[in-house]
């Protein structure tokens, strides 16, 4: 399969999986998701974020207006911490020191500070 058709399905797959999350959320069906493939979706997506980001690409973490708050955000972060056993000094310092993760602001919200 051609990158262009893998991305496509790739897309495709998420655009399914994330309106099914939604469904069950907005219809209190939270017990349908399955625990471990929640888990396995969340690594999976950690993880490509974090190779693309290393690769010098740090994409936007939400695509568009999709209704992260920043309860969810705090919960998430908090989970991902506990789950690999890092500190949160250690966080903010490897931030500091590294810069990877870090977005920029794009050329547009620049130039409209200037």
């Amino acid at each position: 399969m051609p990158t262009t058709d893998r991305s496509q399905a790739i897309a495709e797959k998420v655009r399914e999986v994330a309106g099914s999350i939604v469904e069950m959320i907005d219809e209190n069906r939270l017990a349908d998701i399955p625990d471990e493939a929640l888990g396995k979706l969340f690594a999976s997506v950690i993880t490509a974020y974090a190779a693309k980001v290393q690769d010098g690409n740090t994409p936007p973490p939400f695509a568009g207006n999709i209704g992260v708050t920043d309860v969810d955000v705090k919960i998430c972060a908090i989970a991902i911490i506990e789950a690999v056993g890092l500190n949160v000094f250690e966080l903010g310092l490897w931030q500091a020191w590294s810069g990877l993760g870090k977005r920029q602001p794009d050329a547009d919200t620049r130039r409209s500070r200037a």
